[in-house]
């Protein structure tokens, strides 16, 4: 038998007579056979493994290195009767959109290529979808004939003809009353910035002392309820978890699903390779696994870097046209049409995660009810030795992710979402209309979306490590965006409040005042609060001065309970064999906490100037001093270093 058979011409897939003339080929196995791709034992192999995978024979082989992508299509041509065409040389029809839209042809597979007076000619990249294809297109009212495309063709050339159509459509997929695009392009957001700094500086020329006691009783009351939530925080998590049964299916008899990672990337050549070799050191079945490395079309940097690589198969690149806005939501809205995985999971340029991260995310969305729409992962740093900096940013966010977040998700409270190593069911993702486009904080404004929409974030112990941010003046650019996206994200879903509150209940409330309100009052009156240490020492402060003695103490005492509340927080977080070599540092986050001050005046400033401007951190500055930690941490698996 010849190693290869020609294509046959293209017919109508309800014909049963066997692909090759004289044998009874009825599978891709048989092809595969048949044309010495494959043994016998390889494909018994694949269909063991299929029990357990969401995947094809084809997908797994070409998974398990048996067969490459080009040797599955040629085999499914032959099997299908299918002719593979290439879009790229012999394009379809000009008018194919009035059949489908770019989204659904992406989603679905398929496109029309040929119309002719007696029948359309669809291209398809999964022949086993041709009967539900056909059905589809016979509205039309006419035969369906098929032809066959890979996936990257049919990306490739959407991605070149209707760009246009989805990068517009990347930044209207969140509704509109619950996206920041109504702030950003309202010119009144600006003009009442301006009407507030009018009010202000008179104010405080004309009415120090009346400014002083409101601002003093606004921190007051900002400081207690700091206090008081995160009090409750550790209650909770000093009770003892109620224990749900053992759902969890056997790995080895549930079926995995295909997950989709999305890596936006901004001028991260530096980086790149050292991010796709940890990326690709991650434990799960290649042929499930869909890593989309997302670049920006006047990103010649990342673009070059890109081109220099030889990326695996199962990695692929997005470009995003230049559009009125250039921010990392509306680049992963963009790039999700061009994405098939069932599970989304997102990542950043400078992330190192353990090595089995997925599969303990996986373990966990079938272990949790239905409406749990999202896993959010720990994230840590592997450079917190740098410097001062670091040390305390590495304490701020094990505060973060290792009290706060378990205590929320113990509670089932809406979770403010990370930026990264956060996993969403896909079908939920779309529901609630993706990302919004113009919130520079997309991740914790989209963690409470889905709460408002009676879904939940859970929370888990599998950690990503981070490059922590260690020049003060990056840092202060990274908190200002954090803090400009906080303070819109709060005037979106605050600005109905009984609603909200019908929506989601007092408890969960709270928490969103706690975690968005009370930065906002806090940081920018940190001029105004700092003074307290000089109280707490006897010293005379004018103005404070004129305040009643009862007033005077209750603020020293809540100030230093604050400092002390953050201290012992940063002492339970830091208990890891990884994180007590900070804690003899934990004394001095409070000289750390002060500078964000500065970050929230050029985050005002930027709320009603340019809301949606992301001004981005810049990754692979000392990663590879690293690779060693980042190796052994990633590959550590147990709970011991957590």
């Amino acid at each position: 038998m010849p190693a290869s058979v020609p294509y046959l011409k293209i017919i109508q897939n309800n014909i049963e007579t066997p692909a090759f003339p004289g044998a009874d080929i009825q599978n891709l196995g048989d092809v595969l056979l048949s044309q010495n791709l494959v043994t016998e034992g390889d494909l018994l192999k694949a269909l063991s493994t299929q029990r357990y995978k969401d995947a094809s024979i084809g997908e797994i082989l070409v998974g398990q290195e048996k067969i490459n992508l080009d040797q599955l299509y040629h085999a499914l041509g032959v099997l299908h009767r299918l002719e593979e065409i290439d879009l790229k040389t012999r394009p379809p029809i000009l008018n194919w959109t009035k059949y489908t839209t770019p989204q659904a042809a992406l989603k679905n597979g398929n496109i029309v290529w040929r119309n002719t007076d007696h029948s359309l000619t669809v291209a398809i990249t999964n022949p086993d979808n041709i009967n539900r294809t056909r059905k589809y297109f016979l509205r039309f009212g006419k035969p369906i004939n098929f032809v066959l495309i890979k996936p990257t063709c049919l990306h490739h050339f959407i991605q070149q003809s209707q760009s246009a159509a989805l990068q517009k459509a990347a930044l209207v997929t969140c509704p509109k009353h619950k996206s920041c695009r109504a702030w950003s392009k309202n010119s009144l957001s600006k003009m009442n910035g301006i009407y507030a700094l009018l009010c202000t500086v008179p104010a405080l020329y004309f009415f120090p002392i009346l400014v002083l006691d409101a601002t003093l009783g606004l921190a007051l009351i900002a400081l207690i309820s700091n206090i008081v939530f995160r009090i409750y925080c550790l209650y909770t998590l000093r009770k003892k978890a109620v224990t749900k049964p053992n759902n969890i299916k056997p790995l080895e008899i549930t079926k995995r699903p295909k997950t989709s990672l999305l890596v936006p990337l901004y001028k991260e050549g530096a980086i790149l390779e050292r991010l796709i070799c940890r990326l690709q050191a991650l434990a799960y079945p290649k042929e499930l696994l869909e890593i989309c490395l997302i670049y920006e079309e006047k990103d010649f940097d990342t673009k070059g870097a890109l081109d220099a690589l030889n990326l695996p198969w199962y990695v692929k690149t997005v470009e995003v046209p230049t559009g009125e806005l250039q921010t990392k939501p509306r680049a992963m809205n963009y790039a999700l049409d061009f994405c098939n995985g069932d599970i989304i999971g997102i990542f950043d340029a400078e992330d190192a995660p353990e090595v089995n991260q997925i599969e303990q995310v996986i373990q966990k969305f079938e272990a949790e009810d239905d409406d749990v729409a999202c896993i959010q992962c720990i994230l840590d740093f592997y450079n917190a030795s740098t410097n001062w900096m670091s040390r305390c940013f590495t304490i701020e966010y094990a505060i973060l992710f290792r009290v706060i977040l378990p205590a929320l998700d113990r509670l089932k409270l809406p979770i403010p979402l990370g930026g990264t190593s956060v996993y969403f069911r896909r079908d939920i993702l779309e529901k609630l209309g993706r990302w919004d486009a113009y919130n520079v904080t997309e991740d914790a404004d989209l963690g409470y979306r889905l709460y408002q929409m009676g879904y939940r974030c859970s929370w888990i112990n599998a950690v990503t490590y981070e490059e922590a941010n260690y020049r003060v003046i990056p840092w202060i650019k990274q908190r200002s965006r954090w803090l400009k996206g906080l303070f819109l994200t709060a005037v979106i879903h605050l600005r109905s409040p009984v609603k909200l509150h019908a929506d989601i209940g007092t408890a969960a409330m709270l928490t969103m005042v706690c975690l968005m309100i009370v930065p906002w009052v806090v940081r920018p009156l940190v001029p105004i609060i700092l003074p307290m240490w000089l109280i707490s020492f006897g010293v005379d402060s004018p103005y404070y001065s004129n305040l009643p003695t009862w007033y005077i103490n209750m603020l020293v005492v809540t100030f230093i309970t604050s400092e002390l509340m953050s201290i012992y927080l940063g002492f339970k977080a830091t208990d890891t064999e990884q994180h007590k070599h900070l804690r003899p540092w934990l004394v001095t986050t409070v000289l750390y906490w002060p500078i964000s001050f500065l970050a929230s005046y050029k985050a005002l400033y930027e709320v009603f100037v340019r809301p949606d401007y992301w001004d981005k951190s810049e990754h692979g500055l000392n990663d590879h001093q690293y690779a060693d930690e980042i190796e052994a941490l990633t590959s550590n698996t147990g709970t011991g270093a957590r």
